[in-house]
């Protein structure tokens, strides 16, 4: 009898070797009898929920009699965390950013990510349209990840902790930043402060985040601020657009510039006369470059220029008071990865790939049926197609739990 791809079972009884004897490594979230607990298995797609610890050592022996595929705890505080939704009794929650390479636009999904039309025939790599030439949007996908991938998703992660700390004022023991196991980054807030909003501040903090509906007249390009001093180290992002101007138009091609369909003169400023652009913005206030850039052109390349300083946020997650979030040093079933904590100013020299696979055993055998080149422990492996291979038992959990393989017996 041929083993299901991803060889499940035998997944799960990896898992449950590793909870077995690391259970005892899992740390409880802040207020842990505060807290509801959900979990996945290997078995069916039901989460079980509304679950409630009173201590750590409840948590960590159901982690050892369950081994779940999935771990979560809620970023909200309850009265009674078992208790049906409406009868919790919200106390508030910690803010929680999640940032996922999934999400982003990137080169190498085009290496390793794949779509089919369930309706026809078609089929890509990278992300599917938004409608098929069929007419229709019913799509199965395929999503891998790389270093890449991962490092895209660290630079947000890093550019989002800089404007939580400077902007926001977030001391660094308020932060938590964890890699989510797979694809991205869970950052998060635990300050008195930003606990009891709600809704519509948390909406309107990721705005800021974003830098949505940034004006570039309100952020001083404005004639009547000319002559004013320099801005460039200022706070806010009255500083931050200024640096993500001089940083986009001191690396934007030509070809870039001109596909925006600016005005003729802003056009020639920016490819021909750059030099002088970006002393304008570096040795005077940054609102002089109106006389060079023209303010509907300068709006139209503001808003590219800001993604240089904006972090890239899932905005359902954060706006979500009741959200739940991966638990922390436990394992991700998608990969076979561990959720980690990553202490605060060690962000740029982590590496998932490097780290973040704990499982270690004996070499096992697998049969592929489709699976793109990563690097797991500065060792690469693959691409694979209808082949066979043997794999270090921690590479081969991961293309296990990703379902480009089974265990060849």
């Amino acid at each position: 009898m041929e083993e299901d791809w991803g060889s499940p079972r035998f997944v799960e009884e990896q898992f449950r070797r590793w909870y077995a004897r690391n259970s005892g490594t899992v740390p409880a979230p802040i207020d842990i009898a505060h807290r509801e607990f959900a979990f996945l298995t290997f078995h069916g797609r039901t989460m079980y929920r509304h679950i409630r610890f009173s201590t750590l050592d409840e948590l960590r022996r159901y982690l050892r009699a369950n081994a779940p595929a999935h771990s979560y705890h809620s970023s909200g505080y309850y009265d009674d965390p078992s208790a049906e939704m409406a009868r919790k009794g919200w106390r508030g929650a910690d803010l929680v950013f999640d940032i996922d390479a999934d999400h982003f636009d990137l080169p190498c999904q085009k290496e390793h990510d794949r779509w089919w039309c369930r309706n026809c025939d078609n089929q890509g790599t990278g992300h599917p349209p938004e409608i098929c030439e069929c007419g229709k949007a019913q799509f199965e996908t395929e999503t891998w990840l790389c270093d890449r991938c991962l490092q895209a998703a660290k630079h947000e992660a890093q550019k989002l902790l800089d404007i939580l700390i400077q902007d926001f004022g977030v001391g660094t023991d308020e932060l938590t930043t964890n890699f989510s196991g797979n694809r991205g980054y869970h950052v998060h807030v635990h300050s008195d402060g930003m606990i009891p909003l709600g809704q519509q501040a948390r909406r309107e903090t990721v705005d800021y985040i974003m830098a949505t509906g940034l004006e570039a007249e309100y952020q001083g390009f404005s004639q009547r601020n000319r002559g004013a001093r320099p801005t460039l180290a200022e706070g806010g992002w009255r500083g931050r657009t200024g640096r993500a101007l001089y940083d986009y138009i001191q690396e934007v091609e030509p070809e870039e510039v001109k596909s925006m369909k600016l005005s003729r003169r802003a056009t020639k400023s920016i490819i021909e006369d750059r030099e002088r652009v970006l002393n304008t913005l570096m040795e005077r206030h940054p609102s002089n470059v109106t006389s060079l850039i023209d303010p509907k052109s300068l709006q139209a390349v503001l808003e590219k220029a800001v993604k240089l300083q904006a972090s890239e946020i899932d905005t359902v997650v954060t706006t979500d008071i009741h959200r739940l979030i991966r638990l922390s040093s436990t394992l991700h079933g998608k990969t076979g990865w561990q959720v980690q904590t990553i202490p605060y100013g060690a962000l740029p020299d982590y590496d998932p790939l490097m780290r973040a696979t704990v499982i270690t055993g004996d070499p096992v055998r697998l049969e592929f049926r489709w699976a793109p080149k990563i690097k797991i422990n500065d060792v690469e492996y693959g691409p694979y197609e209808d082949e066979e291979a043997e794999l270090p038992l921690g590479a081969a959990l991961f293309f296990l739990c990703k379902k480009g393989a089974r265990l060849k017996r």
